[in-house]
């Protein structure tokens, strides 16, 4: 996945130069026929540079002679289409293993992708040209960001204040026994690995990741297989809950160390920007969300007007977020924790969103995600640029499965309850998904 952006005017062949993302990208390039750039300096294959001529908004129909394939409306929809047929497909076909949605949303990602669909030169020019892929792929991080706010409205902050002490030991070392191992193991291997990933601040930031619980996740997976009651889904979400108040420190911690990788006065920025923008959600936004709470009527819905009003914040808070240069979900996610679970405005946000996010936006973030699964690509990158990395992935995944088990026994949890806890607690999801795109933009 790379941004590239326009560089420049149009050279004498009305083709526009373009660079891939990096400290440089301001630069003009000459002379770039035929020219292939990196997605980043780790092994990634090139790819070549394409111009296209810019596509029509609006078909006037094929009565026309117009192929609505080289409409990117037209386009746009066709992948959605296929998409939502995809993943019911796959969902039908996983109903008898009882697999979880996310995992039939990921397979036909990677269908559509250059692995299986996306091998043909065809497939890729009819279904999924390059000017739709942009569009995918906006369409993708804003279907995470309203996904990643109604997972953080939906999330139970006083499940905290109810959890007991044994909650919070599990919870402990199954976020820090995973980070410090894959830091350890990290620094350990740091001389194999590029310069980029070599860096305190991407280690850092690779173990956080690998470390913490992500609530959304669990609470969706535990809700479609009807667990939320049992009482190992209750310390599922408990320990979850816990995990992610620990590990959003450390990924916060570590994205300023980021920003002391390009100067000192980036850092008091980043820093600026964080506090402001936490101070505008607790002095502004969340004394107007219980004002709304407190002017609606009891036993009635939130008034129409008032939920408009919040999903807007979202794109609000979002644009601030990246635009200071934080990951685009932290803002949503922070706002969805703001509001109160349940009735009223809980509950009616979330079900007034979460079908039409479910069901039609998500594919769209799969999708984009699917088309850039290429596994062919790590036999280019070749073990050298990519053996620490998957040394660290293995001993993040593999620790963190060993350390929720290892303190769910030492405070007298059933073996078969450890275990059970364990396996929930390591399940990756959206959340991931969204931190990986947001670790590729930062050159992680």
């Amino acid at each position: 996945m790379v941004r590239v952006f326009p560089a420049g005017q149009p050279l004498k062949s009305n083709a526009w130069t373009w660079r891939a993302h990096s400290q440089a990208y301001h630069t003009r390039i000459l002379d770039m026929t035929g020219a292939k750039f990196h997605t980043s300096n780790r092994g990634t294959a090139a790819v070549p540079l394409v111009c296209v001529r810019a596509q029509g908004s609006h078909a006037f129909g094929i009565f026309y002679g117009q192929n609505p394939v080289f409409v990117s409306y037209d386009m746009v929809l066709a992948d959605l289409i296929l998409m939502i047929f995809l993943i019911q497909t796959v969902r039908f076909l996983l109903k008898p293993f009882r697999q979880p949605r996310l995992v039939a949303e990921l397979i036909a990602g990677i269908i559509i992708g250059p692995c299986l669909l996306g091998k043909s030169k065809r497939f890729n020019e009819i279904m999924f040209p390059l000017y739709s892929r942009f569009v995918l792929r906006t369409l993708g991080i804003f279907a995470l960001m309203l996904w990643v706010f109604v997972s953080g409205v939906k999330m139970d902050l006083t499940l905290i204040k109810r959890s007991g002490k044994k909650h919070l030991y599990i919870a402990m070392v199954s976020v820090m026994l995973p980070f410090l191992t894959v830091m350890a193991i990290g620094l350990i291997i740091r001389k194999l690995m590029d310069q980029e990933m070599a860096k305190i601040s991407s280690i850092g930031g690779i173990a956080s990741g690998l470390s913490v619980t992500t609530f959304p996740i669990h609470y969706t997976v535990l809700e479609e297989l009807n667990l939320l009651s049992s009482e190992v889904g209750n310390m599922a979400l408990s320990v979850a809950l816990i995990s992610d108040s620990i590990g959003m420190n450390f990924i916060t911690v570590f994205e300023a160390l980021k920003q002391v990788d390009i100067s000192a006065g980036t850092l008091v920025w980043y820093l600026i920007s964080m506090v402001v923008l936490v101070a505008f959600l607790l002095s502004a936004i969340r004394p107007a969300l219980f004002w709304i709470i407190d002017h609606t009527p009891e036993g009635q819905a939130v008034h129409e007007s008032y939920v408009v009003a919040i999903l807007l914040a979202v794109f609000v808070v979002g644009f601030l977020t990246d635009m200071f240069g934080l990951a685009v979900c932290f803002g949503p996610f922070c706002l969805g924790l703001l509001i109160p679970n349940g009735p009223p405005l809980g509950a009616t946000l979330v079900e007034k969103s979460e079908t039409i996010l479910k069901e039609i936006m998500m594919p769209f973030a799969f999708a984009f995600i699917g088309l850039h699964t290429d596994f062919s690509a790590m036999t280019e990158a070749g073990w050298t640029t990519l053996g620490p990395l998957f040394t660290m992935v293995i001993s993040g995944y593999v620790s963190k499965f060993l350390a929720t088990m290892i303190g769910a026994f030492m405070v007298a949890v059933p073996s078969r309850d450890s275990l059970t806890l364990s396996l929930v607690l390591s399940l990756r999801g959206q959340v991931e998904l969204a931190l990986y795109i947001h670790w590729v933009d930062k050159n992680v």
